[in-house]
């Protein structure tokens, strides 16, 4: 009798065993969402606990990858919501008179997908890319720069895969669009994008 290998990113058995092999995958996403190591590793902390505490009630048909950076997603969103509503605290901020920490005001969290492409990206593609709406942004950030494939993409934005062929296709339409129109303004010649 022939065993069949496991599906990859598919449910194994052990949590252990199912996790590992996307450790690292995670590590970097959560370092595309906080900008930094330290919050990246409570990232992925909180993470594992959250997905550990309710790993015994996967289907076995669940993928795995998708519900993790899901997790993931909305942690970081709840993580971004709740110093929203919480004041941020500026230690250099403290007065030795008074020894009362000084609130800061204006703490935003922004996107991870619009900071991960400020900072990797063409400063001509991210004008063109500010100029799509938020849906067809995080869908690029998730299928070029995830190099997640579309059903993966599709299941992770709560989305029908079609839906994210969709956004790819308007979104490459429009990036040509866009960054024709920034060639031709800037008097060059205007060059093949996406």
């Amino acid at each position: 009798m022939t065993a069949t290998p496991p599906v990859p990113n598919r449910l194994t058995g052990s949590f252990d065993e199912d996790v590992a092999p996307l450790r690292a995958e995670l590590h970097r996403y959560a370092v595309s969402l906080t900008r930094n190591s330290p919050d990246a590793e409570d990232l992925v902390q909180d993470t594992m606990l959250k997905a550990f505490k309710a790993y015994g009630r996967l289907q076995p048909e669940t993928f795995l990858k998708a519900w993790l950076f899901t997790i993931m997603r909305n942690t970081w969103f709840s993580t971004c919501r709740s110093a929203k509503l919480r004041p941020e605290v500026l230690l250099a901020d403290m007065t030795d008179v008074d020894h009362r920490p000084a609130v800061a005001d204006g703490h935003t969290c922004s996107s991870a997908e619009d900071e991960l492409l400020r900072d990797e990206m063409d400063p001509e593609l991210m004008t063109a890319l500010t100029g799509l709406s938020e849906e067809m942004r995080a869908t690029v950030f998730h299928v070029v720069v995830g190099d997640m494939l579309c059903r993966d993409a599709a299941e992770l934005l709560g989305v029908s895969t079609n839906t994210v062929l969709t956004r790819m296709h308007r979104s490459r339409h429009a990036l040509r669009r866009a960054l024709t129109k920034i060639d031709g303004a800037a008097g060059q010649v205007p060059r093949r994008a996406a």
